[in-house]
């Protein structure tokens, strides 16, 4: 019992340390932890570990590879602040079709991106409204 307190202490100070330390507020939390041999990050962060942050229940479904584009600490959306997207969505849920480079003076999807579906722009690029 006392183990597992100490343990959840220290995660909490942990986390409480990364804002203290420059971790941005409005970014997701930033791994603390290398990756190598750790490509499943479920195994931990299932709620089933004491001690170690869940998952939240937004993330559902999301593949285990897909957790460094958020929270590696060289992850885009770390470094950079994504823009806003300019317009409503209603009706406009295939986001390649107009910034795939094909109708001029659109802003293209960069290279970085490759490989994202339209289910996750808005999980940087918030919508307008």
């Amino acid at each position: 019992m006392i183990r597992n307190v100490v343990i959840t202490a220290a995660a909490m100070l942990f986390v409480a340390a990364g804002s203290a330390f420059g971790q941005d507020a409005t970014k997701p939390p930033v791994m603390t932890h290398d990756m190598e041999g750790k490509d499943n990050c479920m195994m931990c962060h299932s709620g089933a570990m004491e001690g170690m942050p869940a998952a939240p229940a937004d993330h559902e479904g999301r593949a285990a590879e897909s957790c460094v584009l958020c929270h590696a600490p060289d992850a885009e959306m770390q470094t950079a602040t994504a823009n806003a997207i300019a317009h409503e969505l209603e009706g406009r849920d295939n986001c390649a079709m107009c910034h795939s480079g094909a109708m001029e003076g659109m802003p293209v999807v960069p290279a970085s991106h490759e490989g994202r579906g339209d289910d996750i722009c808005t999980m940087c690029h918030a919508p307008a409204g």
